[in-house]
């Protein structure tokens, strides 16, 4: 019932948006549809991976040209950002390996990169095996676990939601508390 479901509603260009945005639910969708016979594996792959790409690119690009912007809406938190990009300094290959992996990251992490002037060609050759890796890693998932993965997936994205928002209200009643104080 849900692989026809699937099958009627699901083409390789949602899979291509999906993977720009994030897609991990996308990619699981896929693999499992690739074992069925509806999709092609390979071209799931690809095809994740070329949004991916797109995607990342894209974010890196507006961190790196609006990179004055944000640094005047960040200059508040100075302080907390030099221990950032010391952080950072020590990091940045696996972050941009694995960003894509940990939820809640993909973005932030992406314009942060952009912002501070790293090389857009290591960036490009680091993302693309990052991307790649990624694209594997949830299709085949999706492939040999089906609806088990999606569904587990599914649960953790929305806790993981839950948690971000928790997490974000906590923080900002931090600074407003630290404001008035």
């Amino acid at each position: 019932m849900i692989a026809t479901f699937l099958i009627q509603h699901f083409s390789y260009a949602i899979l291509f948006i999906w993977s720009i945005l994030e897609g991990e639910i996308g990619l699981a969708l896929g693999g499992f549809l690739s074992k069925s016979g509806d999709f092609v594996f390979s071209q799931v792959i690809g095809i994740a991976i070329s949004g991916a790409l797109i995607g990342d690119i894209s974010i890196f690009l507006i961190g790196k040209y609006s990179d004055n912007k944000i640094r005047i809406w960040l200059s508040k938190y100075q302080s907390r950002l030099e221990i950032i990009k010391k952080w950072f300094k020590k990091n940045v290959i696996l972050l941009i390996l694995f960003e894509r992996f940990i939820y809640g990251t993909h973005i932030p992490s992406l314009l942060f990169i952009g912002m501070s002037g790293y090389s857009f060609i290591k960036f490009l050759l680091l993302d693309i095996i990052g991307v790649t890796l990624w694209a594997f890693v949830f299709t085949s998932l999706g492939y040999y676990f089906g609806e088990s993965v999606i569904n587990i997936i599914m649960v953790l994205q929305r806790h993981l939601s839950l948690l971000f928002l928790i997490l974000f209200v906590v923080v900002l009643l931090f600074i407003q508390n630290r404001r008035t104080s």
